[in-house]
């Protein structure tokens, strides 16, 4: 199961990007991430970008706004500091764990 899969913040929309992989010879930047992302977002739509800690995040939000994304923001601590600070958190369930 994957981190966004363990849960996420609870949004009308949210949208799970990976910016790195996990692979046997470590992480690796995904090279369809700025691609992935604008199919999905416009240059000034408003952005909060969050991982589980908000490392790989800041990297992320660095390189939208390189690439031109207008309105992006990092989300300090990531998930951890969400779920600390008792936000909603959606959770998704397949129907074979239920």
């Amino acid at each position: 199961m994957s981190e966004f899969e363990k849960g996420h913040v609870d949004s009308e929309r949210v949208f799970n990007v990976p910016y790195w992989f996990y692979t046997p010879q470590g992480q690796e930047n995904n090279p369809n991430f700025l691609k992935h992302v604008s199919s999905l977002c416009n240059q000034t739509d408003h952005l909060v970008v969050g991982c589980k800690s908000g490392v790989r995040s800041l990297y992320a939000t660095k390189d939208l706004v390189s690439f031109g994304f207008k309105n992006v923001r990092n989300m300090n601590g990531g998930y951890i500091a969400w779920i600390e600070n008792r936000f909603p958190v959606k959770v998704e369930l397949k129907y074979d764990e239920l």
